[in-house]
């Protein structure tokens, strides 16, 4: 049986290039202690949002340690030595040798990642609904052969990892009208597409429009197009006002309004 042994490159002080975790070892006590506890919590934190609790790293850590220790157990009790037989002690104390990678890799994906997105969504299911997903339908909204019975987990509460609003607006509105009123009165806007571009978290709020329009003093444009060969940037800030104008939701609202 060949046998592969893993281990990290280090220089010559003994130090790994490769940062944490160090060695082979280290590698396997991530995946058996602490990978499930991070699938754990995110799943949690999808479903339910960010808690007060999350903020605190070490309880957040622990809990996740306490969740793969767990599992481990569990996994210990019913296969026995046999969910861990594709490894087995290296030559050093830091080494494992890997006697089947296929087996090791199947052990993985199954037991340490798919087990525990599973379990983690079954302990949250008060939090989630199970929705049609939209690739499942064609063009006219009908349902396509075959997907009917496809259901997706979707979180009750609608958390979004999204900072911020103005991440969202700014996700959410490219091929849109905006327009900026200054703190000053002044107007300053544009068509926003290609070429335009926002900063996000973290960077300070900015905006370029690269199509900028004339604009009257009551927020309006002035129907004269675009200024030839023109672009603006501005930075916004909390006393500035930006209103977004998307074409296209706009048509949709209305399609579901009619609908």
């Amino acid at each position: 049986m060949d046998i592969l042994t893993v281990a990290v490159p280090t220089d010559n002080s003994g130090k790994s290039d490769v940062g944490i975790p160090e060695g082979s070892l280290a590698i396997a006590a991530f995946i058996v202690l602490a990978l499930p506890g991070f699938i754990y919590a995110g799943v949690g934190r999808w479903a339910r949002g960010e808690s007060a609790t999350d903020r605190d790293v070490g309880l957040t850590i622990a809990r996740g340690a306490v969740f793969s220790v767990a599992l481990t157990a569990v996994y210990l009790l019913l296969l026995g030595g046999w969910l861990f037989s594709g490894v087995g002690p290296g030559a050093d104390a830091d080494a494992v040798a890997i006697a089947n990678p296929r087996l090791l890799g199947l052990t993985v994906l199954v037991f340490y990642v798919a087990v525990p997105t599973v379990v983690s969504i079954v302990m949250h299911r008060r939090r989630i609904d199970w929705v049609f997903p939209n690739w499942a339908e064609d063009a006219r909204g009908d349902v396509k052969r075959g997907f009917g019975w496809v259901r997706l987990p979707q979180s009750k509460h609608g958390y979004n990892s999204v900072p911020s609003a103005w991440d969202h607006a700014s996700e959410q509105n490219h091929q849109a009208w905006v327009k900026v009123k200054r703190s000053n009165g002044e107007w300053v806007g544009g068509w926003f597409t290609k070429g335009s571009f926002v900063t996000t978290y973290p960077e300070p709020r900015s905006i370029y429009i690269a199509h900028q329009f004339r604009m009257t003093n009551d927020g309006n444009f002035d129907g004269e197009g675009p200024i030839p060969g023109s672009g603006v940037f501005l930075m916004i800030n909390n006393d500035d006002m930006v209103f977004w104008t998307n074409p296209a939701r706009a048509d949709q609202e209305k399609e579901d309004c009619d609908g």
